[in-house]
């Protein structure tokens, strides 16, 4: 069964493309379950982060899997074909694992090493699980995945010097002013990215802190954490008067602040005001950035900051890539043996009924024996037959690993007769991953 990817992220497609792909945490076993019932695909995992929206597809024709794919996507978020071929990339085979693996190792983050795509990663794998949507293939490919995401951190230290989108929006803020002491500043959200930015600003010398969340038990349980004044979203633009700068990082559907609201406050700042965006969706409408003394930068604003950490990396990136190839190969070489599996099976079937019929003739030939007895000759017999299939079984996964397994299936299908004459005895199932396509 060929591996597809069909998906775009920061590199192939603007903020103003992503967040409208992006499906919510709400929506992923709907989106799955409706995929999955559609007759070209047969398993279906979606990676749906702030950079990225990925789906990962076992289907027989990759072709029909792309054209599926892009009439949902047409239909469920009203994206143009036009918009679609400009900006989403299909992938096939071997180019699938390894950009899967280059994900879960950091490699392919807006900030390379960034720990929090390892769990996105895990998520992505568990909800299709729950939605019974991931099969042998996919959840195989993601615990591959998963494990060289770890073996990565673990043996380059990549993340050694942690660098998130909220290092990069305090590193610009740093920047914009020079120093961030006697500075303050307004973080919407309290989720992780806002927790990471708060506890990076009060390292930065920054000490008023005011926190919205869309519930006040939520802003005041991370307001207390770091001595904060903890506010509701509704309440945003009568503060924005007193701040320095705006971190905002919700998962809100929607603008939360907008220019209409906020316009006359800000113009009645006596001021700059830097405002950083890092949510996808967007929390910020864009037209305020057009307001005077306003900056405001989203997240593809935010590569420049990150250049840093990918000099910084550059070793660990070379050792990361080494270890992925490594990971990938591994995968491949179980791609390969899925398919003499068939063989392998029919095999053994083969083997177990002329054990079980010479095994019945042997004692009838012997007369009464002891139920012990019994159990003596039928665990000689699957020994035995264990032994004489061993080698067999496992020179066939070798030279399917190789390469060879096709050419070496036919010639244990013919040495053991498991093959009728003129058809198959068992099916063998499509190449395990298809040529990656040029496009």
């Amino acid at each position: 069964m060929p591996l597809i990817l069909i998906g775009t992220d920061h590199r192939q497609a603007p903020v103003v493309v992503r967040e409208r792909l992006a499906f919510g945490a709400g929506e992923t076993a709907g989106v799955l379950k409706a995929l999955h019932a559609r007759p070209e695909i047969e398993e279906v995992v979606l990676v749906d982060t702030c950079n990225r929206v990925e789906f990962y597809v076992a289907g027989p024709e990759p072709e029909a899997v792309e054209a599926a794919l892009c009439r949902f996507l047409v239909q469920e978020r009203g994206v143009d074909l036009d918009v679609l071929a400009a900006h989403v990339v299909r992938r096939e085979g071997e180019a699938v694992a390894r950009h899967l693996f280059r994900v879960a190792s950091g490699l392919e983050s807006l900030v390379p090493g960034e720990k929090q795509i390892l769990g996105q990663v895990r998520d992505a794998i568990q909800a299709a699980r729950e939605a019974n949507t991931a099969g042998p293939l996919l959840n195989r490919l993601f615990d591959h995945a998963l494990a060289c995401g770890r073996r990565v951190r673990a043996e380059t230290g990549i993340d050694r010097h942690p660098v998130s989108l909220s290092h990069a929006a305090v590193h610009l803020a740093r920047q914009h002013f020079g120093s961030l002491e006697g500075r303050s500043f307004l973080l919407i959200g309290s989720g992780k990215m806002g927790t990471i930015a708060a506890g990076l600003l009060q390292k930065a010398g920054v000490r008023h802190f005011v926190i919205a969340s869309r519930t006040l038990a939520h802003a005041c349980q991370l307001a207390r954490r770091w001595n904060a004044r903890p506010l509701v979203l509704q309440r945003i633009p009568a503060v924005l008067a007193e701040v320095d700068a705006v971190i905002s990082a919700t998962a809100a559907p929607h603008f939360i602040l907008k220019r209409a609201d906020v316009e006359e406050t800000i113009r009645q700042r006596s001021r700059p005001l830097l405002l950083v965006d890092l949510a996808v969706p967007r929390d910020i409408e864009p037209s305020i950035g057009e307001l005077p003394g306003v900056t405001l930068v989203d997240v593809d604003g935010l590569q420049s900051v990150v250049e840093h950490s990918l000099a910084l990396r550059h070793g660990a990136k070379e050792m990361a890539e080494r270890i992925i190839a490594e990971e990938v190969d591994e995968f491949l070489a179980w791609c390969a043996t899925r398919e003499v599996v068939p063989t392998i099976t029919a095999l053994r079937q083969q083997a177990e009924a002329i054990r079980q019929a010479e095994v019945e003739r042997l004692l009838r030939r012997l007369g009464s024996l002891t139920p012990k007895e019994r159990q003596i000759v039928e665990a000689f017999s699957r020994r035995l037959v264990n032994q004489l299939l061993h080698v067999p079984t496992v020179r066939l996964r070798e030279k399917a690993a190789n390469g060879q397994g096709a050419l070496y299936r036919q010639v244990a299908e013919d040495l053991f007769g498991l093959r009728n004459e003129g058809e198959e005895a068992c099916e063998t199932p499509a190449p395990a991953l298809a040529e990656e396509s040029q496009g």
